[in-house]
Parts: C-alpha cells; sequence; structure tokens
C-alpha cells in the first residue's frame, strides 16, 4: 500500500464496478481546452475521446472513499431515468448518460466566453436528479496533495475493497 499513488488506489477501487476506468491528464484523457475551463470541459474531453460507454460516472481522484454502493446507487438511477444523477450535497460524483445533446450543449457552453461552467448548471440544464439522500461527510473525503494521501494511508486501512474508513486511534 505504502507504494501505491491515490490514482493507482483509485483504478484498483473502481475496477470493482465493472467499469472502464480512465483518468484526466497527459497520459490520460486531455483537456479538448487547455486553459482549464473547469469540469465541464473534463467531462466533454472524456465524451469525445471514448464515445463507447452509454454512461459515465464521474469520480475524483481526490475522493478515495466514496463507498462502491454509493456509486452504483447513481449508476442504477441514471440507468432507470437517463438523466444526470449526484448526491444532493455534492456534484461529485456525477452518473451522466451520453446524448448528442449533452456533448452539443458541452461544446456550445465551452466555446462561449461566458458559458456555464459549472456541473450544478448541467444538472439545472438537463433537469438532472439530486437524490434526496446526502453523501456523508466522511464519504466526501478530499485530497488535495501528497502528503494529505500519506497522512490519509497512515490512519486509514486502505485496501482497494475496503470501506477505506480510518481505523485505529483516529477510528471507530
Amino acid at each position: 500500500m505504502a507504494d501505491t499513488t491515490l490514482l493507482g488506489w483509485q483504478y484498483q477501487r473502481l475496477a470493482a464496478l465493472d467499469l472502464p476506468v480512465w483518468h484526466s491528464g497527459p497520459e490520460g484523457i486531455v483537456d479538448a481546452w487547455p486553459d482549464f475551463r473547469g469540469p465541464l470541459a473534463g467531462l466533454y474531453s472524456a465524451l469525445v475521446q471514448h464515445p463507447e460507454p452509454s454512461f459515465w460516472l464521474v469520480v475524483p481522484v481526490d475522493m478515495p472513499v466514496v463507498p462502491l454502493d454509493r456509486l452504483h446507487r447513481l449508476i442504477r438511477h441514471t440507468q432507470d431515468e437517463s438523466l444526470p444523477v449526484a448526491y444532493s450535497n455534492a456534484p461529485l460524483p456525477l452518473s451522466v448518460t451520453v446524448t448528442s445533446g449533452l456533448v452539443d450543449t458541452l461544446a456550445t457552453w465551452l466555446d462561449r466566453p461566458d458559458g456555464p461552467r459549472s456541473l450544478r448548471a448541467l444538472m439545472s440544464h438537463f433537469n438532472g436528479r439530486w437524490l434526496a439522500e446526502p453523501l456523508a461527510d466522511q464519504d466526501r473525503c478530499n485530497l488535495n496533495t501528497p502528503e494529505d494521501w500519506a497522512e490519509f494511508q497512515k490512519v486509514t486501512d486502505l485496501q482497494p475493497g475496503s470501506s477505506g474508513k480510518p481505523t485505529g486511534d483516529t477510528g471507530e
């Protein structure tokens, strides 16, 4: 575990969902707009570079403990309703059905200097479903630096199939 990067660990963990896993960056999905136009630019880039999936589950690499059952729930709702779906208190993770309308809308927004850039705008425009049940605070844990990851590994029993909950002196 000590030699595992956050990206590597997320790849292993998300493989349990039995879906293709990609990441953004120079060796992954490259943003079509290099001037960083926000999360919608990343989503657009993923949709056009990998158009095969019928839906996308967007999980930030730096959110390492979102329970897999909560991700499955997003997927189920997206497949049942063909709408973007997120938890009421967090626009990410997000599950979204791939349509030409979605791709065209994102391209239009991103081409405009004043176009919408937020996932909340996407949810509103496509009448997305905010699940009433919020994502628990501990499940929204966000790691932003290598130091955050190193500290997290010290206080957490991280195995790809585990819950990722803190153990020992810092856990329950």
